[in-house]
């Protein structure tokens, strides 16, 4: 197994002092000059196909920039779509990185572990910037203790971008392209579920990973990016709970309760943030010269630029890099089941389709017993069913490339007509519970608290026949797996 990683200046300078890497080194380390240039045509073609062409040492290759259809996971090393005995002359160069590489072997978990660490310049015409690659390669256990062991040595993660990509991104003026966003696509042809759940686990950590740097922020971006995130990380604890029969038992234990503190630390910063800005915007609107209400608006900001400093210094923190590190050795891990000691066999993956209908199955008759009596269910019984109707609508997503026809999109359409409309009576259940949070002398928001709830009250009552109409056109479909 291989994982690369990204780190700064100083965390490198620290790994060199770090004994617990140092100590269970074999031998000394060797290294060597390193240039890579990567080139393109004057129109940019390879670059429109997420395409560069990549000359180390004579020998030049094809190689992704982004991910295609087939399954590329997060920090694993470019693939390579073609050799090039010759480079066209149409081709010339974009960028560059220049620098020095040092290859160590350190025993670690009983195994070999070899760690290469790039360090250099990237450079295009008009601008350079420094940067780094640590590769660690091994059997997967002991890669995964050497990542811990190097993680927390000072900044290092999981890269957003290959270097390829951040020098090109250098060259044009460009941010590099996301990896991954929104829901995951399995790729075509036989799938196994192991590898389904590897390519939606790397697929949603890329996600999360590259709404991160955004999700800090105040205005501009913010608010999408947390919500992006929040919504990469329930579709990824959906996958595990859908594949957690094929693999070893407790396998995931740790990555899920991983996903799960995340999880908890996004809510709060996507609640304010449609509060503060859904929510009271309408309300301000309809009463722009009231001045409690002012009042109100100024102390729910606040609370949500407080509630975003703390994610903020969450996801800076080493335990969210790891985390990432994490998710991205899970991806790459073989997780299939231990093979039966009394056979003496590898396991076989079990294929995907083995899966998805009775996982469908289960998540709609779930979803169909909660929505009874939908009518005359309270608020926190709703809440019960919207719940259940995004895990449905998360499994069918995943799902989605092995039916074909129009039916599975019906279906996953409906859901989120349903998902979307049950939200506003969230959204009014959350609002209720935000303003308790507020605190505050007692009293003091006491009329403007009132106007909200008011309002959302009557927002909710109109919503509610929508609600009931919405479910009763979602349960009357047929079903598309069976």
């Amino acid at each position: 197994m291989e994982l690369e990683l990204t780190a700064d200046a100083a965390a490198i300078a620290a790994l060199a002092r770090l004994k617990a890497l140092t100590g269970c080194r074999t031998g000394r380390p060797v290294g060597r000059s390193v240039k890579i240039v990567w080139h393109d045509s004057p129109d940019r073609t390879l670059l429109a196909a997420g395409l560069t062409l990549a000359e180390q040492n004579g020998v030049r290759v094809l190689e992704r920039l982004v991910p295609a259809a087939d399954t590329w996971l997060p920090a694993q090393p470019a693939p390579v779509v073609a050799v090039q005995d010759r480079l066209p002359v149409t081709l010339a160069p974009m960028a560059a990185f220049e620098g020095r590489q040092t290859v160590s072997i350190h025993t670690v978990g009983g195994q070999p572990v070899t760690i290469t660490i790039a360090k250099g310049v990237l450079r295009a015409v008009a601008a350079s910037q420094p940067a780094i690659r640590i590769r660690i390669s091994g059997v997967a256990g002991s890669v995964r203790e050497a990542a811990a062991l190097i993680a927390g040595a000072g900044v290092i993660g999981v890269p957003l971008a290959t270097l390829a990509a951040e020098g090109i991104a250098l060259a044009t003026g460009q941010p590099a392209a996301p990896r991954h966003s929104g829901p995951p696509v399995l790729p075509a042809g036989p799938l196994s579920a192991t590898a389904a759940l590897r390519h939606s686990l790397g697929h949603l950590t890329d996600a999360m990973l590259a709404h991160a740097p955004a999700a800090i922020e105040a205005g501009g971006g913010g608010p999408e990016a947390v919500h992006q995130m929040r919504v990469a990380v329930r579709r990824a604890r959906s996958a595990l709970t859908v594949f957690r029969t094929a693999v070893a038992p407790h396998a995931l234990d740790g990555v899920a309760q991983g996903l799960r503190d995340l999880g908890v630390r996004l809510g709060p910063v996507r609640d304010w943030d449609v509060f503060a800005g859904e929510t009271m915007p309408v309300i301000l609107r309809a009463m722009p010269d009231d001045v409690r209400l002012g009042r109100l608006m100024a102390a729910v900001s606040r609370r949500r630029a407080q509630c975003r400093a703390a994610l903020g210094t969450y996801l800076g923190d080493p335990a969210f890099r790891l985390l990432g590190i994490e998710l991205a050795w899970f991806a790459a891990a073989e997780l299939c089941r231990t093979p039966d000691d009394a056979a003496g066999k590898e396991p076989i993956p079990p294929p995907l389709t083995e899966f998805a209908a009775p996982v469908l199955r289960h998540r709609w008759k779930k979803l169909d017993g909660a929505g009874k009596r939908i009518d005359a269910l309270d608020i926190p019984s709703l809440h019960a069913v919207r719940l259940r109707a995004k895990r449905a609508r998360y499994a069918a997503e995943l799902f989605l490339p092995l039916y074909p026809g129009k039916a599975p999109r019906r279906f996953i359409q409906r859901l989120s007509v349903l998902q979307q409309r049950m939200g506003v009576l969230n959204d009014g259940a959350v609002a209720a519970y935000l303003l308790t949070d507020l605190g505050g002398a007692p009293g003091r928001h006491a009329y403007a608290i009132g106007v909200v709830t008011g309002f959302l009250a009557a927002r909710g009552m109109a919503m509610r026949p929508r609600i009931v109409s919405a479910f009763e056109k979602f349960r009357r479909q047929p079903t598309f797996w069976d």
